[in-house]
Formats: structure tokens, sequence, C-alpha cells
């Protein structure tokens, strides 16, 4: 259980530097010996890579992220997850991370453990070191948990600089990640580095609020996008949640967010079909779609359903405040 009753199972039993040494344990090498790891006020990192540093940060909130429906190593997993999402569409390569926790002291400690299992095991997997970080406690039944993750990219992809009549393209499919996806997903980091290295690439992101607000955050001014909507690689799960929700599969892939897939461009003198073979000899299991274009247009900013030539219905994806 996220939260315990017997005091004995509780980090309210436990003082603030035993806690640090239950971390330092489930963490095990993936927290590095003194002075890079746990132990000083600031972790000293030592780092001989090329590259420019980037920096991302990144939460996961009981209530908000996930539940009690959720494993504690799956949610520990996705806190890892979403800070990769931002390095993968930056082109980076992970390095350190630090991490500030937050928590109830009704907290169970088996729960605790389980959230770190599941951080060490995606740092493992990943090359992470989380070499640092914060304790603080909130009221009984609150936990939270956010992570600082730097990384390096020898040419970072930027959103801005996108052109018009650019090629937009995603990876995966979208829609219906309330479904399991919004936990169960791999990061997209080498899709991401490799796309970085493609001078077709123009600008890049991830898919964390829904099609329909990511879309405009990488659009250039002064343009709309014009989307062929039988393009919209959509997924299974939004299939099976539009038979219970009320709402069509394509306004699920447009609005559910937490996709984690990568928005990218390309430029409008590549030929589609040759950049999507060179793709499928490096990426075989990940489908790849090129979704429509952008256009300099006096609707400037909207999303243009190229069947009608009017703006889709489905305007707001996830806000954090609504």
């Amino acid at each position: 259980m996220f939260s315990t009753g017997n005091p004995d199972k509780q980090i309210s039993n436990l003082s603030e530097s035993e806690i640090i040494e239950c971390i330092r344990a489930w963490l095990g090498p993936s927290n590095p010996g003194y002075p890079q790891g746990i132990g000083d006020d600031c972790a000293v990192l030592i780092s001989e890579a090329e590259g420019k540093q980037i920096i991302t940060t990144d939460a996961v909130t009981y209530g908000k992220h996930f539940d009690n429906q959720i494993a504690s190593e799956a949610a520990g997993a996705k806190l890892i997850k979403r800070n990769l999402s931002d390095i993968a569409a930056m082109g980076g390569v992970p390095e350190s991370a630090v991490l500030a926790l937050l928590a109830g002291p009704d907290l169970s400690i088996d729960w605790l453990k389980g959230f770190f299992k599941g951080i060490r095991s995606e740092c493992e997997t990943y090359g992470i070191q989380l070499v640092g970080g914060d304790l603080s406690s909130l009221e009984n039944g609150n936990f939270s948990a956010v992570l600082t993750l730097i990384g390096r990219a020898t040419s970072p992809s930027l959103r801005k600089y996108a052109g018009e009549r650019d090629f937009i393209c995603v990876t995966g499919h979208l829609g219906g990640s309330r479904l399991g996806k919004h936990h169960n997903f791999k990061p997209r980091i080498q899709e991401g580095q490799w796309l970085a290295k493609r001078e077709e690439c123009t600008a890049m992101m991830d898919l964390t609020d829904g099609l329909s607000k990511d879309l405009k955050a990488i659009m250039p001014e002064n343009c709309c996008a014009l989307l062929d909507l039988d393009r919209i690689p959509i997924s299974l799960d939004a299939h099976t949640l539009s038979r219970t929700t009320g709402s069509s599969s394509v306004e699920l892939a447009f609005t559910d967010g937490e996709d984690y897939e990568l928005l990218f461009c390309i430029a409008s003198e590549v030929e589609f079909q040759k950049f999507k073979e060179s793709w499928e000899e490096y990426f075989p299991q990940v489908p790849v779609s090129c979704i429509g274009r952008f256009q300099e247009s006096s609707q400037a900013g909207r999303i243009i359903d190229t069947r009608t030539n009017e703006s889709i219905p489905w305007t707001e994806g996830f806000e954090h405040f609504k």
C-alpha cells in the first residue's frame, strides 16, 4: 500500500539519516561513491564527454501521475522515464540526476523501497547516476518526487527551427495513454539521438500534453499546420476508450497526453518515403508517420483539417491547473 496505519512500517519510524541510508542501499551502484554521489552539500560531477550540457526536471505526484493501481516500482520508473523523454527530444545522452522527495510521515517503507527499485532499474538501463537530492515532509497521504536530470547533446534539437512547409512527423501511436502507456512506455532516447544527427530534421520535441497543444509549441510563426487526419497514428487503446468515453479515437489522439512519443519536423525538400526507409533500417519496430506540413497562413497558429479546410475542434491538451 502507498500509506500504512502501522507506525512500524512508516517512514516516520526512521530518522532522516536512516532514510538516506536506505535510499543509498536501494540505489546500489546507481549512486556513485563520494564525492560524486550522496554525502555532501553538492555532488561533484566529473565528465569528459563532449557536447553541450542539457538539464530538465519533471515530477510524479500521488493522485496526479499515479495512484494505488500502479505498483510503486512503476511509479519510480515513470519518474526517470518522464525526464528521459525530455532528453530524447533534445537528441541527448543522460548522465546524472538529483531527486527531491516530499512525503507524508505515513508513507510505507516497503512502498518507498519499491519506488527506488523502479528508479534503480531505469538508472541502470540508461546509465544514469543519481548523485544526491533532498527530503521534505508533507501531510499524511501525500507524496511527490521531483527529479532533475542532466545530460549532454552534441547538437541539441530545438523547437524553434521548424520551417514554413516543413513536414510534421511523429513516432509510435497516439492516444489512450490512461490505459497503461502513461507509465508503461519506452523513452525514445536512441531515436532522438539519431534524428538530432540528421540534417533534414529541423526541430523536435516530445509529446506529453497532447498533439493539440504540443504541435502549437513547435509551429513556426505566421504558419498554420495542415494535417491529414487519416494519417494520425491512433493507438488501439484510443479506439478502446472511444467506445466508453463518447469521444472519437482521433480526438483522444489529439488531447489525451502522456504519449511520450517524438514530434519532429523534416525539411520540405526531403522526400518522406526515402526518409522513412532510412528510419526503418535503424528502428524497424518503431512506426514513424508524416501527418502533415506547415504553411504560412492568415490562420497562423491553427491546426487545419485538410479534408474540410477548417480548424480541428479539439483545441486543448492537458493543462496542469484546470
